[in-house]
């Protein structure tokens, strides 16, 4: 699913392409016309292409794009549709705008333009990615949509997190949160090192608090402090089976010692270590839940 986050890239784009003029007493207008024959051109719907002709300004332009994320902009066209129906739909017109602006940058404009949008198809692009999609040979493909749904996932991590009561959240969640910042920034060891940080941190405090509920002592400094000691608790516990720990110590080892490799993009590279690391958070958070809840019964 395109995020909102990514939503905001793509919106941008449009008003920095069909946008402009403005100054001391006037305001900068939207070229609704060109908007209308670059959509048109790209075979869409002709009430997309008529709605978004009737914007004049770029932050009406911005706000319709950004409303197809929330399935503001198109209830005219669908009376009697549900709210998750109409999000479904902006879900695909974000897509579609996304692929034809990148489609238009990479065949049809000419070297100043280019040089002029790098940043921001740069910035678009990266946003895609984290939502897990590639843009390859002119089309924009969600190769992972029945794997991993990212931004449903942080959800999902966010509320297992709080229902769990571990502690150090705030640390864990700007690890997080940095991992999806350097990512945008093109800094991708950087990313994965947040995403081991993170990884790092959700597993400390299963076992801090498996410790607690188990024997009502808090976890050996010696042993929280240590990564290596911590999944070997874990495992000691029966919180993980051998094989699961086996399976987490080698995606541990690969966010701690991967470097650039000659057959993968660094940015791939990165996406990808990252969702592991949010997978296997899950998976720890979701067995530790279990646990939770047998001692509860008991």
């Amino acid at each position: 699913m395109i995020s909102r986050k990514t939503a905001l890239t793509i919106a941008d784009a449009y008003v920095k392409k069909f946008s402009g003029g403005g100054g001391q007493y006037s305001s900068a207008k939207v070229y609704a016309t060109n908007l209308y024959d670059f959509l048109y051109g790209n075979d869409f719907q002709s009430w997309f292409c008529n709605a978004i002709r009737t914007l004049n300004y770029p932050r009406n332009l911005k706000d319709w794009i950004l409303r197809l994320h929330t399935g503001e902009s198109q209830v005219n066209a669908t009376k009697n549709w549900t709210w998750e129906q109409r999000q479904a739909l902006g879900q695909r017109y974000l897509h579609d705008i996304a692929e034809a602006f990148l489609h238009w940058y990479y065949t049809e404009a000419e070297d100043y333009y280019k040089r002029s949008y790098e940043k921001i198809v740069t910035s678009m692009k990266r946003a895609l990615e984290l939502d897990g999609y590639v843009y390859r040979d002119g089309t924009l493909l969600f190769p992972e949509e029945d794997v991993l749904d990212v931004e449903e996932e942080v959800g999902v991590l966010n509320r297992l997190h709080k229902d769990l009561n571990l502690g150090n959240r705030e640390v864990a969640f700007e690890a997080l949160r940095l991992s999806e910042d350097h990512y945008r920034a093109g800094r991708w060891s950087d990313c994965i090192a947040n995403s081991r940080k993170f990884l790092e941190s959700v597993l400390q405090e299963i076992a801090s608090n498996h410790s607690r509920l188990s024997s009502g002592e808090d976890l050996a400094g010696r042993t929280y402090s240590r990564p290596v000691a911590v999944r070997d608790y874990l495992e000691r516990e029966d919180l993980l089976e051998k094989r699961e720990r086996e399976a987490i110590d080698k995606i541990y080892g690969l966010l701690s010692h991967t470097g650039s490799h000659p057959y993968m993009a660094e940015s791939d590279q990165a996406r990808l270590l990252r969702q592991l690391s949010l997978t296997t958070a899950q998976f720890a958070m979701l067995r530790f839940e279990g646990f939770s809840n047998s001692k509860t019964k008991a």
